[in-house]
């Protein structure tokens, strides 16, 4: 088995119905991002923050059929409140996944947090991860961070995001890219709006990355700013922009998430949910785990017919090397 079995146009309808009819939807590969970058407990107290915290629940999400984790290390410096520029915290990280989830895909952050600098950014890298985020343009966001309270530490005060923007640049992008193909990692390429595809023509011009492309389509709400309002329309608009030899997940934050996921798994696409996406389990309900998430997509994939991926399968669906990342 190899990715060309699983690569096909998303756009061709009587395609998508042989599928459907012989059963040859491709296994959903389900990835989870356990916490985000900056976040945390003083919004979900659920949320994992520390080592172990993240380690207890990747190995939770892997044994309820995950097999992609994205990692963004917390800085005990400044009390996990936000994402950490030492790869040390990585490699440590990562090292402990590895001995209790033997083939699961470690995929490290590259988007790290607010305000740092490209080499902080880099850091993740030395950590030795399979794959990396790779931002593929700027971000902008409309948002207030609340203040961690006692015993929480790391942000006295709320942070107004209103006037932030992440300002990635094409050359920041390509160095990245390059960077990762150096040390033969999957660049997992993050797109937040359809500008973004110009970026990664870019790289498949230069060389910069093997197929199966891999992509994240992004979707976020009228009024967080992020990224393009998760709806129909903007789905398919995203699927029209993808190039040929393309796979994808779609994530879907805050309120968006099952709405974005369900049309992902629908199409034959795959999905990434937890902490950092969405911190409900549903409307009014807090999520206690990102296994709960798990669950809940295996649930929607046995409705719609469409197999849970393995991590050996995911691996050879996205021409990663079936030898998993050694420490």
């Amino acid at each position: 088995m190899n990715y060309e079995d699983f690569v096909w146009d998303f756009k061709d309808s009587v395609l998508y119905e042989e599928k459907i009819k012989n059963g040859k939807m491709p296994p959903v590969i389900i990835s989870v991002a356990i916490t985000g970058g900056v976040i945390g407990k003083e919004a979900n107290p659920n949320l994992p923050e520390t080592p172990e915290e993240q380690l207890r629940e990747t190995i939770a999400c892997y044994k309820a059929g995950a097999s992609i984790v994205h990692i963004h290390a917390r800085d005990p410096e400044k009390g996990y409140a936000s994402t950490s520029a030492n790869s040390e915290h990585y490699y440590s990280i990562n090292k402990a996944i590895r001995s209790y989830c033997p083939d699961i895909i470690i995929n490290n952050t590259t988007g790290g947090g607010f305000n740092m600098t490209s080499d902080e950014r880099l850091a993740s890298i030395k950590g030795k991860p399979e794959v990396a985020s790779l931002n593929c343009g700027p971000l902008f966001l409309k948002a207030t961070l609340p203040a961690r309270k006692p015993p929480l530490s790391g942000r006295d005060e709320p942070v107004c995001l209103d006037d932030f923007v992440l300002p990635i640049t094409i050359k920041e992008v390509e160095n990245f890219a390059k960077i990762m193909v150096e040390n033969d990692i999957k660049p997992e390429l993050e797109i937040y709006n359809t500008q973004h595809f110009n970026t990664v023509h870019v790289l498949i011009r230069q060389g910069l990355l093997k197929k199966p492309y891999w992509y994240s389509v992004i979707f976020s709400t009228y009024l967080g700013g992020l990224a393009v309002p998760g709806n129909i329309r903007n789905f398919v608009n995203m699927l029209d922009n993808l190039p040929p030899d393309s796979m994808f997940q779609a994530i879907g934050v805050g309120l968006n998430q099952i709405p974005m996921i369900t049309m992902s798994m629908i199409v034959g696409g795959h999905v990434r949910l937890g902490f950092e996406d969405n911190l409900f389990y549903k409307r009014g309900e807090l999520l206690k785990s990102t296994e709960q998430k798990v669950k809940q997509v295996i649930q929607l994939a046995e409705i719609m017919g469409r197999e849970v991926a393995t991590p050996k399968q995911a691996r050879q669906m996205l021409g990663i090397s079936e030898i998993p990342s050694k420490y």
